[in-house]
């Protein structure tokens, strides 16, 4: 039992309290009620861009809301996350939302998207603190990210809270959320979107009529076939960080990018498959407190960088592997605990045993963090270039384990309006159809910054939700669908 409880904490199954994620009561439609119901908006996902779109499609006036989920869970990836968000403000600059926008589009993003990104973003905050979330009074500059425009609750299970909140204000704004219920294909009246199919675990099949429909299922980094077809290197043998230890199984299979495509969508970026150093020894969710170290016990790359140039540096290191240290000053981040219960992370008293575990040279250690605390207090220049140091390291016990890639997002999808409507390959919006989160691609380009990615499912799960309850509003009865 202590085993499988390691296990499962390592996983994010279970919190350190011993209580287990959302788990909603979920509706169970009958034949009857599916074929009678006509729903405003039709939200395909359960995770933070899907339940941000309800929300927002409640609070904008829609009377019937619907969620479907395909997993017996809800919260999709936003559930496993640390919890950090980026969002305009904490700067000194004239204008913090057009600065953003513009780090956004340097990394390669689209303007258009990064700058709705960018203004509705210091949204968030209030939103959330209007549903219970508590935040954290600072801004930091996150693992991955270029400037200190992060935020988070600061506890241990921030995307927890986010999906506790939202379930809770869906709820009780009346949204029907329905689990086990994965939704298989789209339905189309004419040019118009006008409803799905679904598929429970029996096989139970129903039609369900919306005036709109929402996809948000994620992405498909859990698609080994899918992601190969775009870079053939991502084979079975990579994990993804939601499922690291093949306990769980991820639902970010493709499937609202596969149904968009059926119906004549346009697809950006999907060969932006981001692979991060997370599950591993790498414990702090903020750059400059800690060491990343080759075999050999040396620094081999800045680790302040954003995420694509770390993945580049850390695929040159053989096995692309490296260890990670830091000290009892830093700041821990959400998974420390059960990383520590599950081995995967390791305390020592002293550098020295620090060393022997690691299996590497005691000298070379010493020497590589005594280079490193010298750089910190500013008595040298950094050999990589790096300049963001929040403290020196040197004060014990010391935490350290290994750490290599997984499978952490895909930023290419479904391309989108700044309205969230679903473009076709014409760039015009195919009625009745938006998206919204990591199915959707375009707005990240190549290097998605970090904290961004929750971002974008809530701006664009608000903006999906309030653009399908007002075309919603505008549609007359719409008569019984059929496929495509």
């Amino acid at each position: 039992m202590a085993v499988l409880r390691r296990r499962l904490l390592a996983a994010g199954l279970l919190t350190l309290t011993g209580t287990v994620p959302v788990r909603a009561a979920p509706d169970r439609p009958s034949a009857a009620t599916d074929d009678e119901t006509l729903w405003d908006v039709l939200i395909v996902g359960a995770g933070g861009a899907g339940l941000a779109a309800a929300v927002a499609a409640k609070e904008a006036g829609a009377q019937r809301v619907a969620v479907f989920e395909k997993r017996a869970v809800m919260g999709g990836h936003t559930m496993l996350a640390a919890g950090t968000v980026t969002v305009a403000g904490g700067s000194r600059e004239a204008d913090p939302a057009a600065a953003m926008a513009r780090e956004i589009v340097e990394a390669g993003g689209n303007p258009t998207l990064a700058e709705v990104m960018a203004r509705e973003s210091s949204e968030l905050p209030v939103w959330f603190s209007g549903m219970g979330v508590k935040w954290e009074p600072k801004f930091f500059r996150a693992v991955g990210a270029v400037s200190a425009r992060n935020m988070s609750t600061g506890s241990i299970r921030g995307g927890y809270e986010y999906i506790q909140a939202l379930n809770t204000r869906a709820r009780a704004l009346g949204v029907r959320i329905f689990l086990n219920t994965g939704v298989t294909d789209l339905l189309r009246t004419g040019d118009n979107i006008s409803g799905v199919v679904t598929r429970r675990p029996d096989g139970f099949e129903a039609h369900h009529r919306a005036r709109t429909v929402i996809l948000a299922t994620g992405g498909f980094g859990a698609n080994t076939e899918m992601r190969m077809r775009y870079n053939p290197t991502l084979d079975g043998s990579y994990r993804t960080t939601a499922d690291a230890m093949a306990l769980t199984g991820d639902g970010a299979t493709g499937d609202g990018i596969r149904m968009a495509v059926e119906v004549g969508a346009a697809l950006a970026d999907m060969e932006a498959i981001e692979l991060i150093p997370y599950n591993g020894g790498r414990v702090l969710d903020y750059s400059g407190a800690d060491l990343w170290l080759n075999s050999e016990g040396e620094r081999f790359v800045d680790e302040t960088l954003d995420f694509h140039s770390i993945q580049e540096a850390l695929t040159r290191q053989p096995g692309h592997t490296m260890w990670v240290l830091t000290d009892a000053k830093s700041k821990k981040g959400v998974r420390i605990d059960a990383k520590l219960a599950a081995g995967i992370v390791m305390k020592a008293d002293t550098l020295g045993e620090a060393a022997r575990a690691m299996k590497i040279p005691e000298r070379t250690l010493r020497k590589t963090l005594d280079d490193y605390n010298r750089t910190a207090r500013g008595q040298k220049t950094d050999p990589f270039g790096r300049t963001l140091f929040t403290q020196t390291i040197d004060t014990p016990p010391y935490y350290f384990g290994a750490e290599r890639l997984g499978i952490h997002l895909t930023s290419g999808g479904i391309v989108i309006s700044p309205r969230a409507e679903v473009l076709d390959t014409r760039s015009q919006p195919i009625p009745g159809l938006f998206a919204a989160g990591e199915t959707t691609g375009g707005l990240h380009g190549l290097r998605r910054l970090s904290g961004n990615a929750l971002t974008d499912a809530f701006v664009f799960g608000r903006i999906a939700g309030r653009e399908a309850a007002k075309k919603a509003a505008e549609k007359a009865e719409i008569p019984a669908p059929h496929f495509p």
